[in-house]
Order: C-alpha cells, then sequence, then structure tokens
C-alpha cells in the first residue's frame, strides 16, 4: 500500500464490515480477509468497542485485503456493499442522513455528497473514495452500500438503478466521480 493514511474510523463502521464479510463470506472468508490484512488481534468481533476509533491505516489494510482477495468479484463486493449497509445502519435513514453520518464516520480525506436531488434519481459526488483507491479496483461495494441504503427507504414496489459511467481503473483518479441512483417501479410477471 503506497499512499498517505491520515485519519481514524469508528469501530461501529469496522464491525458492520466485519459482519458483513461474515454474513456473505461465511466464517472462513472472514478469516481470510483478517489473515490477509494481518488482523490477528480481531479474531472475535464481539470484543470490538464501536465506539472506539481504528486508524484509517489499519482500516486500510482491511480494505486491501478485501479487494485483494475478493479481485473481479464485482456481484460479491456489490452484495457485500448492500449487507454492509444493513448492518451499519439497520433500522434505515434517510440518504442525506446516511451521507452526512457515512462522512462522520470515516474521518479521512474522502468526501461523499448529493450534489442534485428529484422525485426520482439523485446524484451524488465522491471525492477520494477509499473503498476503491487502488488502481484497478472498481467501486462495486460502495454501490451496493449507497443502493441499498436508498432502498431501504422506498416502499417495496420501488427498486434502486446504479447508472454511472465506466471507470477507467488505470487512472489513479478513479475514485473521484459521480454518479446516480435512479428510482423505479418494480415490475412484476
Amino acid at each position: 500500500m503506497i499512499g498517505d493514511y491520515k485519519g481514524d474510523v469508528r469501530n461501529k463502521v469496522v464491525l458492520a464490515l466485519l459482519q458483513a464479510y461474515q454474513d456473505t463470506l461465511d466464517y472462513d472468508g472472514l478469516k481470510s480477509i483478517l489473515r490477509e490484512a494481518e488482523f490477528f488481534e480481531v479474531s472475535h468481533i464481539e470484543n470490538l468497542n464501536p465506539n472506539h476509533l481504528m486508524d484509517f491505516f489499519s482500516f486500510k489494510k482491511l480494505l486491501s485485503a478485501q479487494n485483494c482477495l475478493l479481485y473481479r468479484c464485482d456481484k460479491l463486493l456489490f452484495k457485500i456493499g448492500k449487507k454492509f449497509s444493513f448492518y451499519l445502519f439497520p433500522l434505515g435513514k434517510q440518504i442525506e442522513e446516511i451521507i452526512t453520518e457515512i462522512n462522520e464516520l470515516i474521518l479521512t480525506d474522502w468526501k461523499v455528497e448529493i450534489v442534485k436531488k428529484s422525485k426520482n434519481s439523485i446524484k451524488i459526488r465522491v471525492q477520494n473514495c477509499i473503498f476503491c483507491s487502488e488502481i484497478g479496483v472498481p467501486c462495486y461495494f460502495f454501490r451496493g452500500f449507497l443502493v441499498n441504503s436508498l432502498e431501504k427507504t422506498l416502499p417495496s414496489d420501488k427498486k434502486v438503478i446504479f447508472m454511472g459511467q465506466k471507470e477507467n481503473l488505470k487512472d489513479p483518479n478513479h475514485n473521484n466521480f459521480f454518479f446516480k441512483l435512479k428510482i423505479k417501479k418494480k415490475k412484476y410477471i
């Protein structure tokens, strides 16, 4: 990992991420990510105090291990992102609250903001996305997180479609992007 990793992350975020791994990848998948990240001290996630902070460098090691072991597993990363949303905000919140809180829970050089909102769509800008900062890593994890976060606030006959440009994964700035979440009515057969 090359870069400047200053900042802190609330353990609440780490716990939600580890629970999403365990739920999606089972205990062995969780252990593999922890081993790859050299997180031997976090063998029992129930021992983490959600109100304490983890340094951003350690959190980034966890994300790098995820991106390494799940390279090109885009649908799986999307699914883990959706689970992460569930565990981080189990009761659901409005998308504006989620955007504000995620910026407050992960205190580093990144920013997520709503640029434009209408009845059927939300345009979001992400600067220095921490989930896809490595070259060659697309941001399916964070997409899944935002799609599920918005879907939880909608009636059951609505769904969220992610719309965005194809990322140039060779561009070192591919972690700065705009995208749109479009709300559509579900089609039943």
